[in-house]
């Protein structure tokens, strides 16, 4: 069994405070609601946590030191004498694992894996493997919500991005929170602030920086003025993305001038997801 090295006691990021469960610290006993998979389609759920395991008192999803890593704190009751815990995937793989120390309830569990990459747990029907004296016992894990698209907007509507950006505004209509990690464009990734938190029925803007710039050199070269269709995808953990295409007008009569063109058009994606 592979030890993370996941400090316990480092710094934590203030999005902490908001979690990336429902309701703060979601509990895998005594509670409704906890990590299940929110995802719609023919995903299916968990039976209740409660219903799985009476040792596991809570759980809580934390953004660790660098805003880029993240890890799941598991707390058992004190009905017991922990010795390990870990993740498993629904392939059957340990994505981490770690060890109770003599009296300790509560340990931390790696949900990114990689130096540099920090990739997330993928989607899936995953599993707590926990063992104890006497204790041997598997609980469902799983993640995800669901976001929808409400508008796109120039930066110069949305105080939060800057005015040369294009916000693609979501809104997270699952039960539990998400967080966007990567924006697309024209199948390109660009850059983006990981992990950033939006909660149950609230809303968030994902920057396009630099979409609607106007200088001379980022503009499209056309005599006059044109059109041209976008294609913007946003990415979220555990989550189905949100892709969509946005109609951009350049008008070239006057240096470079950039504006959004007509509604953007949301497109469905059917993907297979796989881990290997």
């Amino acid at each position: 069994m592979t030890k993370q090295d996941i400090p316990r006691n480092s710094s934590i990021d203030r999005r902490t405070v908001l979690g990336l469960l429902s309701g703060g610290l979601a509990t895998l006993a005594g509670c409704s609601g906890g990590l299940f998979d929110d995802s719609g389609g023919d995903g299916g759920s968990a039976s209740p946590p409660e219903e799985q395991s009476d040792y596991i008192e809570e759980t809580s999803i934390e953004i660790v030191e660098n805003g880029r890593q993240l890890a799941l704190e598991v707390a058992v009751t004190d009905e017991i004498e922990p010795s390990s815990v870990s993740i498993i995937t629904e392939s059957g793989r340990e994505f981490s694992s770690d060890y109770f120390s003599s009296g300790e309830t509560r340990t931390r569990l790696s949900l990114t894996e990689g130096e540099d990459s920090n990739e997330p747990l993928p989607r899936g029907q995953h599993k707590l493997y926990l063992r104890g004296d006497g204790v041997e016992t598997e609980i469902p894990l799983q993640l995800g919500t669901t976001f929808e698209l409400e508008e796109v907007v120039p930066g110069t509507d949305h105080e939060e991005i800057r005015d040369d950006s294009l916000g693609v505004v979501v809104q997270n209509v699952g039960q539990r929170t998400g967080a966007a990690v990567r924006t697309i464009l024209n199948g390109e990734n660009k850059d983006s602030d990981p992990f950033e938190p939006i909660e149950p029925g609230e809303t968030g803007i994902v920057e396009f920086t630099y979409l609607l710039n106007d200088r001379v050199a980022n503009c499209v070269k056309v005599e006059k003025t044109t059109e041209r269709d976008e294609k913007l995808t946003v990415e979220f953990l555990w989550s189905a993305p949100v892709v969509l295409t946005q109609t951009i007008s350049y008008d070239n009569s006057k240096g470079c001038k950039k504006s959004l063109a007509g509604t953007p058009e949301e497109i469905t994606e059917t993907s297979t997801e796989t881990e290997t």
